[in-house]
């Protein structure tokens, strides 16, 4: 056969579909640039809105209740989180038919940082972030909370000289080194960034007029009736924060996206001046977002299921097939492995519970087959459940312990009237409660799905209705 595509995966921390999508707030000519040759995904969404479960996702083409992780590799110990022995990685299908791979960046993954078991030939996972320079003072924007630690959040970075990220640095290196090779390469650039604290050189954050900046329409909603308790303690945190602070930090958050962007630009030009860019593929995506201020939110949110964290941008730059934009197709982080090892050419992993997006790409899928997503939370260091499913315009969030939420999103994409709990959509919380008893089934979350006894029977409709509508 002819020779294989090369792959290049750009994956950020915390960068959010809006971040990346047409007429955001975010500076991105070259992300833009490879949406215009390829296409991007109006409506992808992650498997859970924290770093490890997601990643291990990508990895895997498996959701967080079959890979095991359900918390960052870092917080818990590797007896209670870490990704289920023996699930292979696309990585090492890859390296099976011939590709050299290299990893470089923020990992997170698992906790043995071995990657070498997941046939990465070359990794560097320090987070060495030494583009930063110390806060300039007087543009730190730092949370003080009784008995905790201040903490920073935005600020603007010194720069002595150009800032280069060294994730990319290393990179651009194993590109310049591998193009042009027999073997055919893949490159994982991964960044922390824009991961808070938001600390952007300052050359970047120059180009954003911070009084000019949008700030969320929901960032100072009053109604709060349809939300959990725990969205209540957390606006808390951030209430002493004024709408300029809105505004700088805002601002610090787009600058470093920009910045991620230039740098993803200067990978581009490798690959051109080696020769490999028009037989490359390359992904951009990111393992969840960021609130930024929606529903008076910083950061990831934790347990707070909106579209500002699991909305997470998707573009595909693959040789030949066609580019644009794609908004009838609901997709999931699951289905990048397989649409990799499909591409290339390579085996399909033994379990895997996303799909190949190339019928997507080549522009022959049929839209009615791509209705719905599926996302998964375990609470974290709290531990509570959740589980997410989107299914056409609507959105069920299960929230055993807390409030469950029903949204249709063409009309309320700010997620500010929670209709679950009205008498007028008890049809609809039943019918999207129903598609996620039916996900869990086909992926085998036996431990949720099985909730039969008595004090367990907290959803709208059990599962039993999927059971019994099977022959």
């Amino acid at each position: 056969m002819a020779r294989r595509p090369n792959v290049v995966v750009l994956m950020s921390d915390h960068t959010n579909a809006q971040a990346l999508a047409p007429g955001g707030p975010c500076l991105t000519p070259h992300f833009d640039r490879l949406a215009r040759e390829g296409l991007r995904f109006a409506h992808c969404y992650t498997t859970n809105a924290i770093c490890s479960p997601a990643r291990a996702s990508l990895m895997t083409g498996t959701y967080p209740s079959t890979h095991g992780v359900w918390d960052c590799t870092h917080t818990q110990r590797r007896e209670w989180v870490d990704i289920r022995e023996g699930l292979e990685h696309w990585s090492q299908r890859l390296a099976e038919v011939g590709y050299v791979n290299g990893y470089f960046g923020k990992w997170h993954v698992e906790q043995s940082e071995r990657l070498e078991d997941f046939r990465w030939a070359e990794y560097d996972i320090r987070e060495v972030q030494s583009w930063r320079g110390s806060p300039i003072p007087d543009t730190e924007i730092v949370v003080r909370n009784e008995g905790y630690r201040d903490y920073l959040l935005a600020a603007a970075s010194r720069e002595d000289e150009p800032a280069r990220h060294p994730a990319f640095d290393r990179g651009i290196d194993f590109v310049r080194r591998h193009a042009g090779q027999e073997q055919p390469f893949c490159c994982f650039v991964s960044t922390a960034e824009p991961h808070d604290p938001y600390v952007p050189p300052k050359s970047f954050l120059d180009q954003y007029d911070v009084a000019s900046v949008h700030l969320s329409p929901t960032l100072r909603e009053t109604n709060t009736s349809g939300k959990p308790e725990v969205v209540s303690r957390m606006r808390a945190v951030w209430s002493a924060l004024t709408d300029d602070d809105w505004r700088r930090i805002t601002a610090a958050y787009c600058a470093t996206v920009t910045f991620l962007d230039s740098e993803s630009g200067r990978l581009m030009t490798a690959l051109k001046e080696t020769g490999a860019y028009e037989n490359t593929i390359i992904i951009v995506t990111s393992d969840h977002g960021d609130m930024l201020g929606g529903h008076g939110l910083a950061t990831k949110g934790v347990g707070t299921p909106y579209e500002e964290v699991y909305n997470i941008p998707l573009i595909i730059r693959a040789p030949g097939l066609r580019g644009g934009e794609e908004g009838d197709h609901k997709v999931c982080l699951v289905d990048v492995a397989p649409t990799i090892l499909d591409l290339c050419g390579a085996e399909a992993l033994g379990r895997c519970q996303g799909r190949s997006l190339r019928p997507v790409l080549d522009g022959s899928s049929d839209p009615s087959e791509w209705r719905d997503a599926y996302a998964e939370f375990f609470g974290q260091r709290f531990v509570y459940t959740q589980r997410i499913v989107w299914h056409d315009d609507w959105k069920y969030v299960f929230s055993p312990g807390g409030v469950d939420e029903l949204y249709d999103l063409p009309q309320d994409p700010h997620e500010e009237r929670n209709l679950a709990a009205l008498p007028a959509f008890r049809d609809k919380l039943t019918e999207m409660a129903a598609h996620m008893w039916r996900k869990m089934a086909d992926i085998g979350d036996e431990s949720l799905f099985n909730t039969q006894y008595a004090t367990l029977r907290t959803a709208p409709v059990g599962p039993t209705i999927i059971r019994q509508s099977r022959p």
